[in-house]
């Protein structure tokens, strides 16, 4: 599972190559080759007017009650049988621009951690948000 991704590009980079024009952009954003759960990575999503907005949000879920990190993957299947906790994440949705993801191996105690990125090492370009005001 992918626990840590790679934002290391100025904003702006991130803007021209996914052809975004927000009407407004975080203040103190630090590119990083290292973002993990419970930090804020910037997102690109839309609000119910259809503007685009640039923001930084919390990575993960932690309650709390939770003792462990954020949690910050989830099982589709899961996401599907209609939780209430899941169900705004069907109908809201965001994009993460990331250079590349880190992916592990191995046992516990033992794990190698695998860079993961596009060839060209560019974030694509060919991303489509769907409208929030309809059903999906």
């Amino acid at each position: 599972m992918c626990g840590r991704i790679k934002q290391a590009e100025e904003l702006d980079y991130y803007e021209i190559k996914i052809q975004w024009r927000p009407s407004r952009t975080p203040q103190g954003y630090r590119p990083s080759h290292n973002v993990p759960p419970g930090t804020r990575p910037i997102v690109l999503h839309r609000l119910g007017d259809g503007s685009e907005q640039v923001d930084q949000l919390f990575w993960g879920y932690k309650p709390p009650w939770y003792i462990r990190g954020p949690a910050s993957n989830a099982r589709l299947d899961t996401v599907l049988k209609g939780s209430p906790f899941w169900k705004p994440l069907l109908a809201r949705r965001v994009i993460v621009p990331a250079d590349g993801w880190y992916e592990w191996t191995g046992d516990k105690g033992d794990k190698q951690p695998w860079y993961i990125s596009p060839k060209d090492g560019a974030p694509s370009s060919k991303y489509q948000l769907p409208d929030v005001s309809a059903p999906i």
